[in-house]
């Protein structure tokens, strides 16, 4: 979403961040300082977000007809791992060497314990893929890597988060393929879950390890910090949070950063575009002359689904909704 301030000449803006490198944080919030310690999303709940899949992902396999080192150390278990994610870890090598690992798009999920589950088409190339690793001696349980990016709304800006999870690819047997289904179903109900046990097949990602990549760096989770953190409810509808900020908030938000700013920068503003909504608030970019400043626009409480972004909105810009009553533009 981009609020074009026509009139305004061109300076260069002052660099907004501390000294510690982090952005500045907009002071916004009614909230008691408990409420307000927590203003972004953690690492494990950016985890278990990009985990429900909202955006696809991407599984790195074994690369097919390929020497296993695992033959070499058949009979030692201190080797034994190592040498099994060495086939599904692209590892440096020369930039003319040929990779270790095969990709494929993949449509990932989770059950309500934060379980991973891969929802494949009959046939496709990574279903027989799997079925190929599968019958071969060589692996108890397929090695992979699963990869998923963070796609901010419009684009406008760099990934936030990006998962890896380490594991192994098992199948669930065809009696239970419907059960499971229903469990994937019960946190992100997708159409496709209803061809389950006919056109489609679910897989289990038996997870090993989880790292999340944050602006703050790269986290290493335990599996009680992936399991129970809780997704954030308003990735899946971003895009719509960001249509009725433009519908219904625009003169509002254009109010709220020129007065954030200092009045001189405020003058030197061309630009506004909220580039993230989360539970705790909105990413908001703006463009001061020829650079650039993240403000972080901070509800007064995390809110727990979209039913309550309508409240937040008004309370963070103190402007009327609209009656709409739902973040999606109406007609």
């Amino acid at each position: 979403m981009n609020h074009r301030i026509p009139g305004i000449e061109r300076t260069t803006a002052p660099d907004h961040q501390m000294a510690d490198g982090s952005e500045r944080t907009a002071s916004n919030s009614t909230a008691s300082d408990e409420v307000r310690a927590t203003t972004r999303p953690t690492p494990a709940q950016w985890a278990r977000t990009l985990a429900v899949g909202t955006v696809t992902g991407t599984l790195h396999l074994p690369r097919a007809q390929q020497h296993c080192h695992h033959h070499d150390h058949a009979h030692d278990p201190a080797h034994e791992q190592d040498d099994v994610f060495a086939q599904a870890t692209v590892q440096q090598r020369p930039r003319n060497a040929e990779s270790r690992t095969e990709a494929y798009g993949v449509q990932h999920l989770t059950d309500a314990w934060g379980g991973l589950l891969l929802l494949l088409d009959d046939g496709s190339p990574l279903h027989q893929r799997l079925l190929e690793l599968e019958s071969d001696s060589r692996w108890s349980g397929i090695p992979a890597v699963l990869d998923v990016l963070d796609v901010p709304p419009g684009q406008a800006v760099l990934p936030r988060a990006r998962l890896c999870v380490t594991g192994w690819v098992e199948s669930i047997l065809p009696a239970d393929q419907r059960r499971v289904a229903q469990t994937a179903a019960a946190v992100r109900p997708l159409g496709a879950l209803l061809d389950v046990g006919t056109t489609r097949r679910i897989w289990r990602l038996e997870i090993a390890d989880v790292r999340v990549t944050t602006t703050s760096g790269v986290h290493l989770l335990e599996d009680e910090q992936f399991t129970t953190a809780v997704p954030d409810p308003l990735y899946d509808d971003e895009d719509g949070i960001v249509a009725h900020l433009e519908t219904n908030h625009r003169d509002a938000l254009i109010g709220w950063v020129l007065g954030e700013l200092p009045e001189h920068q405020a003058r030197e503003t061309r630009e506004v575009a909220v580039v993230g909504a989360d539970r705790y608030g909105l990413d908001v970019l703006v463009t001061i002359g020829g650079g650039t400043t993240t403000l972080r626009a901070t509800f007064d409480e995390p809110v727990r689904g979209e039913h309550d972004v309508v409240r937040a909105l008004c309370r963070l810009f103190g402007c009327p909704c609209g009656g709409t009553g739902s973040t999606h533009k109406t007609a």
